[in-house]
């Protein structure tokens, strides 16, 4: 296992618990709102999504939307998606191209850069339109690995130094090359912070995921905390030490991968399936434009998992990461909105850009059927409902973690230094 633990750090000596209101206040959610929502960097989508001049996305976070729009120079900017004339959305949630943003209400028109380029019978204003207050409200804006990056807080710290050790830890894998695979938005009846905790840590695998100990180690995960950001290292292609196959090279571990990239009658240990699996990747590099030189071992066969504060999961492997993001609701603290992108490590292949699926939990939409590993997920994506609901219970005070939650731990101990004003 890659032990490269640049910048970590774990306090395990504390064991209070963490107050359910958290969780269930509208009050504690308009504070996230007002003290850290608006003073973080927000994943808002794919670089790729917007390729020419004009291509534009919107990202939607609490009430505010966000135009982010492809310059004619190529770069990328982001405005507020707000008519400064009686504040029409002047797109809806999605993407597009466009030459020029035009309100659909009294037909002002806008640029691409967002300045104000007519106000329809302008003279009928004695207070005159003036483009330096009514031109689109800009967005800072930047990228790192092919994800654009919005924050709301002019004077926030620069992205590189937000993203502190991730860049270092995950620009390895080149994901600025990787293709989108799969794109789905889910409306879950659930706090966002219960989404981001239950890919916090692997302590819920052995009964979530009874059938995954087979081919993967809860018991052995390495657990990574930094300054805002965490990481936990899953191991793959070795059993949990709770299964009774652990030491061995399982059926599943066969079956599941070691025959999907072709290696068959393994004989051998299991060090030499994991090294029999990641030669077997490697080697498919020259058809898929893969580039894996830079990644160990370990970053060949296990899930190198982080969470960028606040609400972004990676789940990272050699051929592909999914990538969650845990939105809020902008209105009910008991709901949610999960964002799940897979990218797929082949840069020379083909790969069509999916459209957006739309889903909703509470009517029984599940992820299974439209997406590899999507029954996994839906396992996951049922638990969150009821732990929501078990929180608003007069029964229950407060979260009581271990030391396999210390993740959960670090997660609240950055939340809450933006909510007391002592992190920017």
């Amino acid at each position: 296992m890659d032990t490269s633990t640049s910048g970590a750090s774990v306090t395990r000596s504390r064991h209070d618990g963490i107050p359910k209101e958290r969780y269930t206040s509208r009050e504690f959610a308009e504070r996230e709102w007002q003290r850290m929502w608006t003073k973080v960097w927000l994943l808002a989508g794919r670089c790729s999504d917007i390729p020419e001049p004009g291509d534009y996305f919107t990202f939607e976070i609490g009430p505010e939307s966000v135009l982010v729009i492809r310059q004619p120079d190529g770069s990328i900017a982001a405005r507020h998606n707000v008519c400064m004339h009686r504040g029409n959305r002047l797109r809806e949630p999605g993407r597009g191209h466009a030459a020029e943003f035009s309100c659909l209400f009294h037909g002002w028109r806008y640029g691409l850069d967002g300045r104000l380029l007519q106000a329809l019978d302008a003279d009928s204003f004695p207070q005159g339109t003036p483009c330096d207050r009514l031109s689109l409200r800009p967005v800072r804006c930047d990228t790192w690995a092919g994800f654009v990056f919005v924050c709301l807080d002019e004077n926030a710290e620069p992205l590189p130094s937000y993203l502190g050790v991730v860049p270092e830890h995950l620009d390895v894998y080149g994901f600025e090359r990787w293709k989108i695979a799969f794109d789905c938005t889910i409306a879950i009846d659930c706090n966002w912070k219960t989404s981001v905790d239950a890919f916090n840590e692997a302590y819920h695998i052995s009964a979530t995921h009874p059938w995954t100990i087979a081919f993967s180690d809860d018991t052995r995960t390495q657990y990574d905390c930094y300054d805002k950001h965490t990481r936990m290292i899953y191991p793959e292609l070795q059993a949990s030490l709770r299964h009774p196959g652990a030491g061995t090279v399982t059926a599943e571990i066969r079956e599941l991968f070691l025959e999907r990239v072709g290696v068959r009658n393994f004989e051998g240990t299991e060090g030499e399936a994991r090294r029999a699996f990641a030669d077997a990747i490697r080697a498919m590099a020259p058809v898929t434009g893969a580039d894996f030189s830079r990644l160990s071992e370990a970053q060949m066969c296990d899930d190198f998992h982080y969470t960028v504060f606040p609400n972004v999961t990676f789940n990272t492997h050699s051929m592909f990461v999914w990538v969650f993001t845990h939105r809020p609701h902008p209105d009910d603290p008991n709901k949610m909105f999960f964002d799940f992108l897979s990218l797929v490590n082949m840069p020379a292949q083909d790969v069509p850009r999916p459209e957006k699926i739309l889903l909703d939990a509470a009517r029984g939409d599940r992820c299974a059927g439209k997406v590899d590993g999507g029954d996994l997920l839906d396992e996951d994506l049922y638990n969150l409902p009821r732990i929501q609901l078990g929180m608003r219970s007069a029964a229950f005070r407060e979260l009581h973690l271990g030391e396999q939650e210390i993740r959960i731990r670090h997660f609240h101990d950055t939340l809450m230094r933006y909510l007391d004003g002592g992190t920017r």
